[in-house]
């Protein structure tokens, strides 16, 4: 299994110098496995992917969607592939957070005049609408599964198992009250990587509880407490540049050792240790 970052940043694009090293780009995961090309979310970092995949000769991917908040949809219409004839898309949604009807009509809605001028039935990939049910989707060696858990209209957290690794991606994610929200921990238990939203500092989460996101802090303790190998904290706040985003890697680097920024560009194969 090999993964990559596409596009680690929350509620915005934020391109620009000072944020250059992360990256600018909104939430966007490849995940490579013997079955194929899976992705999550389709942020504006999906834009860059599909170029990449349009040159290597891939001609079908997974598409698995977290929720359908705009800065995790709106890189779809600029994703090449889309228009490829040739290229076959399978596009997942979890059946229990937002059903393939409503993923479909949200997709659709976003590429309507007078606000894009190229409409969804235009497309000519070959493209399929599914829900993922309560127990997972299998793909030969590949398996998916996907856990409810707290952000405004919902999210799924997806649990992605291949070749004895496994892999947690959970984005937009408040934890609660009382801390690591348990159902996550359960989920994530013994995962080689758990990829967790930190958007807010302790700090700043203190004036934007409800707002769906969570922090560095909690996002340790969960890893802490599912006995995951190793941490990536992501989904930036658009307003944490480059320096500020190098300050919070080391407060979380001195608490776990081995916690790490997502970046885009930043790939990594799962093939023992990371």
């Amino acid at each position: 299994m090999e993964f990559e970052f596409w596009g680690v940043r929350g509620s915005i694009a934020a391109a620009g110098s000072r944020t250059a090293r992360y990256g600018g780009n909104t939430t966007c995961l490849e995940v490579n496995t013997p079955d194929g090309v899976f992705i999550f979310d389709a942020g504006t970092g999906i834009r860059g992917l599909g170029g990449r995949l349009e040159q290597s000769g891939t001609a079908q991917c997974r598409l698995f969607f977290t929720h359908i908040h705009w800065d995790h949809i709106q890189g779809l219409p600029f994703f090449t592939p889309l228009y490829d004839p040739d290229f076959n898309i399978e596009l997942y949604s979890a059946h229990d957070v937002i059903g393939a009807e409503a993923l479909e009509t949200a997709l659709s809605d976003q590429m309507h005049a007078p606000t894009f001028p190229v409409p969804w039935d235009y497309l000519q990939s070959q493209r399929s609408f599914h829900n993922v049910p309560a127990e997972g989707v299998s793909f030969d060696e590949t398996r998916i599964s996907w856990c409810a858990l707290t952000h405004p209209n919902g999210i799924a957290a997806y649990r992605i198992e291949s070749g004895g690794h496994s892999l947690v991606f959970a984005t937009d994610v408040e934890h609660v009250p009382e801390g690591a929200d348990p159902k996550l921990v359960d989920f994530a238990r013994n995962a080689d990587v758990l990829i967790y939203d930190a958007q807010y500092t302790p700090e700043e989460y203190a004036t934007r509880k409800n707002f769906g996101h969570s922090t560095w802090e909690i996002g340790i303790e969960v890893a802490n407490k599912a006995g995951v190998e190793s941490l990536f904290l992501t989904h930036h706040d658009p307003t944490h540049d480059d320096i500020f985003l190098d300050e919070l890697a080391a407060k979380a680097e001195s608490v776990r050792p081995g916690t790490r920024m997502t970046k885009e560009g930043l790939r990594i194969k799962l093939s023992g240790a990371i």
